[in-house]
């Protein structure tokens, strides 16, 4: 088995982690602060500090010997998203001296833009400081090397996660939108295939094939967990998203599980 590291280890990294250890994969993961070290190291996992800044890489630099593969898993700060694409700037130009390990980037379906349809060879529209930010990232990442797999994922659900809790006090805008969400087990599933798929390089979108009208998602889920029924803005113009995410059934064993989103 390969040896995996997976560079920011949060709510999509850890159990990944342990699925991939399951699996029996030698799997290291990182994070930025000294506890969630300590936390990872607790849960069993072969855990690093590493801070990623646009001046360099710093921490245990140890994390990277002898990777066959990293997963990067950094998402933007929304408050602070310009300086990100720096910062894997720096990444890649330690890299470039350390390691040939194959790269997987967690990237964003946001790169998109929000309306129109979409698969891995669509032109990019980012609206937003993040997917401009993951955009150039993308470009970087992809010059530098060969062995790069971008993974551009919806948004993500699951057990413990729903976009429903955070519309509890406002209004849901462009209700009659379309649901281009993955499920944190499809996530992991998909992800886990690219790495078994070692020759595989490019683009890869992962997103549930159940694309429900947001008002009727919301709805849905206000009823499952047993909230205020959700409240929506009017809208003068409908904006649909549709992302196409069937490229990874056709090139590696990957079926989504999780084909259902309202249940």
């Amino acid at each position: 088995m390969d040896q995996v590291g997976i560079l920011g280890c949060g709510w999509l990294g850890t159990p990944l982690a342990s699925a991939l250890k399951a699996r029996g994969w030698p799997v290291r993961v990182s994070r930025t602060s000294v506890q969630g070290v300590a936390d990872l190291q607790a849960k069993g996992f072969d855990s690093f500090q590493i801070l990623v800044t646009p001046n360099g890489i710093q921490g245990t630099l140890e994390f990277f010997n002898s990777l066959d593969q990293l997963i990067i898993s950094l998402p933007p700060n929304r408050k602070a998203a310009a300086g990100f694409s720096e910062k894997i700037k720096a990444l890649v130009q330690f890299l470039e001296s350390k390691t040939t390990c194959r790269i997987l980037f967690l990237s964003s379906i946001s790169v998109y833009g929000q309306t129109g349809v979409f698969e891995e060879s669509s032109d990019v529209f980012p609206e937003t400081e993040s997917a401009v930010a993951l955009v150039n990232s993308e470009k970087i990442l992809l010059k530098a090397r060969e062995k790069v797999v971008i993974v551009r994922l919806g948004g993500l659900i699951g057990e413990d996660r729903n976009p429903i809790f955070q519309f509890q006090e406002k209004p849901i805008s462009n209700p009659k939108g379309i649901i281009n969400f993955i499920h944190q087990k499809d996530a992991i599933g998909g992800i886990i295939q690219l790495l078994n798929h070692s020759s595989l390089q490019g683009i890869y979108n992962l997103v549930s094939p159940h694309h429900p009208e947001r008002e009727i998602f919301y709805k849905a889920m206000a009823k499952k967990y047993k909230l205020a029924d959700p409240q929506f803005q009017g809208q003068d113009q409908i904006k649909k998203r549709w992302v196409n995410a069937s490229k990874i059934q056709q090139l590696t064993d990957f079926e989504y599980q999780v084909d259902n989103l309202l249940i």
